[in-house]
Order: structure tokens, then C-alpha cells, then sequence
């Protein structure tokens, strides 16, 4: 009995031992760990960058349940407005969501940070369980149409014509379509997302019974007339497509003109087109009224474009300032409006002004060595999460700073990018050069000499084709540099006696050649005006003869008024805009 009693004892002391040793050093390591991290990080949550591979390693065991840290050393580091802040804060909002304490802070740092679909899910997820229902609906659908949660959503009972709005703003007409079609006779404002989705989606037979039903009984409204009319038009039903256009507002104005004027009804046309507010049915009344020789009628048009923002304002400034001169009335508010742009400025013989340009200083900012470090220590996706961080927060010298960030690693587009958007925030010369590269210089100035092209019009065309990206392709297959269609492309070649293949197009040094070939051709062709031969580069040179020819197009100063083709109205502009550029920033060279 004794020796039982004995070895009882022993093994409770051992017990009691083992107890007390493990918490006396767990205690004592965990004492040494977090003076390890107060080592790191600073009272202010700041650290040395060469802590920032330590922390953010341990900030990804933490995230992933290999480590754990207290919550004062994450508080610390949760202001950060990095790649670690983010971190910080989307570790603190999970634990203390598990915890059911107030998360709400810190996940609406996180979002603020570097917005996920997963981490917006998990904090809709916690606003649902904490009773916060409209905050939750609000959540879930900026994330729609992620299926979970449209589920979400359907099960907080969310208003239907709000989760259909949110699909229409992400163009998600297929879901649409799934959620509308067996809701339909539990909500009837379904029938008309309904048949929107349908309507999207090309299927216009499918949609048209159902919008005839629609318009029926609701003709008022101009949103539905227009799509039914748009349906009836797309599948050659004219004569309907015409009666519904002449219910439904502006837009089916404007698109009544259309058809009318192909019918060659161009009374009528003109009452259509005037009877609408829409810029693009204004402008095309102005043209009519011309080429009626109405011209006083015709300006009164241009100057009512001009007195709101479109993409035919400085279009119409134009014309209206060349017809103002021609009946010697006022054209002070329209300078004002072509001043804004070199190309109109030029062609009314008037200097454009560059007074407000400024030098910027600016230093290589901290977020993009971290991403560099990053980087190079094989953590891609922080260092992705660090630029993206840093670049939704940039100051304009920043945006500099990642406009030759960006050039240095060779990507020319996004390198134009920033220096666009720091020109957005203040006119700079080194935004401006950054915006107006001149890369391939080898092969420009080369074609450049072969064919007797300047330059900066190669570079301002490149520019305005394709942004400098050799290996993109547009919607209608033209490739490359300076945007050669295949077709194009293989009748250069033959007249060059070369034979390509249409992926050799992509080459930069072909591309250049054959687009530089192809400038010179229509300089030739056209006399050496270069608004007619941009204008035959983007809209062919059987166009140009017929705008040149029209009753507007008969002078230079006229023609581009002439032209009927918006995309290559606005084409020329930015081309010319884009020269003028290249020649105020290199022309001494």
C-alpha cells in the first residue's frame, strides 16, 4: 500500500512538475517573443523598412493560425496605410469577429486599404449576424454577382429591384436574366429587368413580345420605348420600329432621324434630329441646316452644343467660331472653349498657351522599395497588394514617380498612364513627356527617313492607335503599334516585296515601317494635308473623297465639319493634339 501511495505521489509531483515548468517557460518565451516584436515596431506603430520582411512574414503565419501575437503589437501596426496595415487590420477584424466583438472598424480599414470580394463577404457576413441588416444588403451587393451573395441577399429579403439595379451597374445580364425569370410572377417590375437582360443580350426575338407588353401599358415610359424600338429596328421591323421611336423622348428622336434620313425623308429627318437635347442628334440638325445653306438657323444649333459638356463640344465651338466669323458676330466664349485644345487652336491660327506648366520635384517614395523588396524575396502577391496600396493613394509626385517606375521596367502603357493622371492633378512638364514618349526611336526615325514622315506624327499616331502596345489587337483585328489590318498589312507587304504572316505584325519594327507607309500614301493622295490623310488613316480614303466633296468639306477650314463619322472626327483631334505635344516638348531636339 505504502509503495502505491508512493508512486501516486510521484507521478503527481511529476505531473505538477511538468505543469509548472511548461508554464514557467511558455510564459518566459512568450515574454522574450513580444519583446522581440515591441523590438520591431515603435509606440506609433512604426518600424524600420528592413523590419518590414519580418513582420510581414509573421503577419502571414498569424493570418494563416501558425503564430499568434496580442492584439496591441496588430493595433500598433493597423494604421499603417501599407501592405502590413492591411494586414493588421484584416487579422484584427477576423479575430474579433470570432471573438462577436465590434469588428466594424477594422474591416472597413482593411476595405478602405485593398478591397476584396472576401473580405467584404466576411464583413457583410458580420454585420448580418450582429443585426445590421441594411449595412449587410449594402455589403453584399457591391460584390453581386458573385453567387454567394446573391444567396445572401435573397435571404436578408433584399428589395429585388435593388439587387437588379446592382447587376445592371456590373453589366451582369446573365444573372440577371436567371434571377428575373422565375420571379416574374412574384414581383411584375421583374418583367422589366427581365426584358433588359434579354434585350443585352442580343436575344431581341425573345424580348420583343415581352417589351410590346411592356409599352402597351406603360407608353410612357421612353426607357422601355427605346428598347423596344432599338428590338423592332435590330431585327429590320423599320416601319414599327419607326412609330415607337416617335414616343420615346430624345433618344428615340435622334434614332428616328436616323432612319428617316436613310430614307432619304430629310424634312422630316431634321425635325427628328432637332426635336431631340442629345448632342449627337443636335449636331447632326446643324449639318443639315447647312448644307440647306441655313447657316444662321445652323449656328444658333453649334452654339447650343457648345453650352453643355458632350464629346461634340469643342466640334461644335469650332464650327460655330468659323461661322461667327464669316457673319462677323462675337466669338469670345467659343476661344475659350478651343483654347483648351492645340489642334483647334492651331487651325484658327491662335497660339496655344503652356503658361501654366510646372517643374515638380519628386523622390522615389518608400511604397515602391517595399514592393521592389518584396518582390525579390518571392512574395509576388504582397508586393502586388503594396503597389496597389500605394498607387490608389498617390500624390501627384508619386504618380510621377510611378510614370518612370513604370518606364524603367519597360511598360510603356502603364508608364503613360501615370504621367496622364498626374497631369490630372497639376499640368507638369514630366507628366506630359511621360504621357508623349518616343519609344522604338530606332525603327521611328528610321521609317521616319524612308518615307518622309516627321516623327512626332508617327509617335502621335502610335500614341492615339494603340497606346504603344506592339501586341494589341482591336475589336475589328487591326494590329499592332499603329493599328494595321491584316488586309492592309499583307497589300503593303507585297508592294514592299516582303512576305509576312499577320502575326508578324506585331513586330514593332514592321508595324512601324507599314503604318509609316501607309501615312505616306495618303499624305500623298491627299496633297499633304494631314487632316484628310488622318482622316483616310482611320476612315478610309474613299470616305475622305466624299466628305471632301460634300457642300460643307469644299476648304480646308470646313472639312472636318464635313466629316460623318464621329470616331474620326474625334480621331484627328486627338492625333493633332497629341503632335502638338510632341512638337512643344522635343521640337528644339
Amino acid at each position: 500500500m505504502k509503495i502505491k501511495l508512493l508512486i501516486g505521489a510521484l507521478v503527481i509531483l511529476t505531473i505538477f512538475s511538468g505543469a509548472f515548468y511548461y508554464y514557467y517557460t511558455n510564459k518566459h518565451n512568450t515574454q522574450r517573443y513580444n519583446t522581440e516584436l515591441d523590438d520591431l515596431v515603435a509606440e506609433n506603430g512604426t518600424y524600420e523598412p528592413d523590419n518590414s520582411l519580418d513582420i510581414i512574414k509573421l503577419l502571414l503565419d498569424v493570418q494563416s493560425g501558425r503564430e499568434q501575437v496580442r492584439d496591441e503589437f496588430l493595433l500598433k501596426l493597423s494604421e499603417n496605410q501599407n501592405v502590413i496595415g492591411y494586414y493588421a487590420n484584416t487579422i484584427l477584424a477576423r479575430s474579433h469577429d470570432i471573438k462577436n466583438k465590434d469588428a466594424i472598424k477594422f474591416y472597413e480599414t482593411a476595405l478602405k486599404l485593398y478591397p476584396t470580394n472576401d473580405v467584404r463577404f466576411d464583413f457583410a457576413s458580420f454585420l448580418e449576424r450582429n443585426d445590421k441588416e441594411q449595412e449587410a444588403i449594402d455589403e453584399y451587393l457591391k460584390i453581386l454577382p458573385q453567387e454567394r451573395a446573391l444567396e445572401a441577399l435573397t435571404s436578408l429579403e433584399a428589395d429585388y429591384k435593388v439587387i437588379c439595379e446592382a447587376l445592371i451597374d456590373t453589366n451582369s445580364w446573365e444573372t440577371l436574366e436567371n434571377f428575373t425569370e422565375n420571379r416574374m410572377e412574384i414581383d411584375s417590375d421583374m418583367i422589366k429587368y427581365y426584358a433588359r437582360a434579354l434585350f443585352e443580350q442580343q436575344e431581341y426575338t425573345k424580348a420583343i413580345p415581352i417589351l410590346e407588353t411592356l409599352y402597351a401599358s406603360n407608353a410612357d415610359d421612353n426607357e422601355v420605348g427605346w428598347w423596344y424600338g432599338r428590338a423592332l429596328e435590330l431585327t429590320e421591323q423599320i416601319e414599327e420600329a419607326k412609330e415607337i421611336y416617335s414616343s420615346t423622348g430624345s433618344k428615340g428622336a435622334y434614332r428616328l432621324g436616323l432612319l428617316l434620313e436613310g430614307e432619304n425623308a430629310t424634312d422630316s429627318a431634321l425635325e427628328a434630329f432637332r426635336s431631340s437635347n442629345e448632342a449627337v442628334s443636335l449636331w447632326r440638325a446643324a449639318r443639315m441646316k447647312e448644307q440647306r445653306g441655313m447657316v444662321e438657323s445652323a449656328l444658333e444649333i453649334y452654339i447650343e452644343i457648345t453650352e453643355f459638356e458632350s464629346s461634340y463640344q469643342d466640334d461644335a465651338a469650332y464650327r460655330a467660331y468659323i461661322l461667327s466669323e464669316r457673319l462677323g458676330k462675337n466669338t469670345d466664349g467659343l476661344l475659350e472653349i478651343l483654347s483648351e485644345h492645340p489642334s483647334w487652336a492651331k487651325r484658327i491660327q491662335e497660339d496655344y498657351s503652356w503658361d501654366d506648366i510646372v517643374e515638380i520635384n519628386y523622390e522615389k517614395p518608400e511604397f515602391l522599395e517595399m514592393v521592389e523588396l518584396y518582390e525579390e524575396n518571392g512574395l509576388e502577391n504582397i508586393s502586388e497588394i503594396e503597389l496597389s496600396i500605394g498607387s490608389n493613394h498617390a500624390s501627384v509626385e508619386e504618380k510621377l514617380a510611378l510614370g518612370d517606375w513604370y518606364l524603367e521596367k519597360d511598360d510603356i502603357y502603364w508608364s503613360v498612364v501615370w504621367g496622364l493622371r498626374s497631369l490630372t492633378d497639376k499640368p507638369n512638364r514630366h507628366g506630359y513627356q511621360l504621357a508623349h514618349p518616343r519609344p522604338f526611336e530606332e525603327h521611328v526615325k528610321k521609317s521616319s527617313e524612308k518615307y518622309n514622315v516627321e516623327p512626332n506624327l508617327i509617335w502621335a499616331v502610335m500614341r492615339e492607335e494603340s497606346y504603344y502596345r506592339p501586341d494589341v489587337t482591336s475589336w475589328a483585328g487591326a494590329i499592332g503599334l499603329m493599328q494595321i489590318m491584316p488586309a492592309t498589312g499583307q497589300d503593303i507587304a507585297s508592294t514592299l516585296d516582303m512576305t509576312i504572316e499577320d502575326s508578324d505584325l506585331k513586330n514593332p519594327e514592321i508595324n512601324i515601317e507599314f503604318g509609316t507607309f501607309y501615312i505616306r500614301s495618303m499624305l500623298d493622295m491627299f496633297s499633304e494635308d494631314v487632316d484628310k490623310a488622318l482622316a483616310a488613316y482611320n476612315g478610309g480614303p474613299g470616305n475622305v473623297y466624299s466628305w471632301a466633296e460634300s457642300t460643307l468639306g469644299t476648304t480646308k477650314e470646313d472639312f472636318p465639319t464635313a466629316i460623318t463619322f464621329f470616331e474620326t472626327q474625334q480621331y484627328i483631334t486627338k492625333v493633332k493634339d497629341s503632335y502638338y505635344v510632341y512638337e512643344w516638348l522635343y521640337g528644339d531636339e
